[in-house]
């Protein structure tokens, strides 16, 4: 594909792009960013083309991933109540004993990498990079562990609650 056909085909599917850009993302100015990153990417491949090709199906995924990529960026995460877990050592009152007793429970149910992370972080008071160190665990794999373990406390939490 030549540099102007390349062009021509983008001024010719922008309105496209750009409208499913911003279905996917609901905002303009994000869908824009989207399609100008695909834009990017497509021409640079652009010569490995011919014209036979389904190019339009093609830059809409393209379009599609690159939404998909800011919307994982965007991802929010949900911090953990730690007052309803208090893995820190008790006060002395009933209430914060008891609370402490059930976050045990709860976190020795856990699965053991998952288990040991939590306590690493919460009882021992290690930072990320530390416990990074000591399990031999990326970041990635950390944020993943400390994730899922987060999101099976709060359910055996909300079904504590709800029982």
């Amino acid at each position: 594909m030549t540099d102007q056909e390349f062009r021509n085909r983008v001024l010719q599917w922008q309105p496209y792009m750009q409208k499913l850009a911003e279905q996917l993302l609901g905002d303009a100015d994000n869908a824009s960013d989207a399609v100008q990153d695909a834009v990017v990417s497509l021409w640079e491949k652009r010569k490995e083309w011919n014209d036979s090709a389904d190019l339009k199906s093609l830059w809409g995924t393209v379009v599609k991933r690159r939404c998909i990529d800011q919307l994982r960026k965007q991802r929010p995460t949900v911090p953990i109540d730690t007052e309803s877990l208090m893995l820190t050592e008790p006060s002395s009152d009933d209430l914060s004993e008891e609370r402490y007793q059930l976050a045990r429970q709860l976190v020795d149910h856990l699965p053991k990498r998952q288990r040991d992370a939590i306590l690493m972080k919460y009882e021992q008071g290690m930072s990320n990079a530390e416990i990074e160190q000591a399990t031999g665990m990326s970041s990635t794999h950390l944020y993943a562990t400390l994730s899922r373990a987060y999101k099976a406390l709060r359910n055996a939490i909300e079904q504590l609650k709800n029982d």
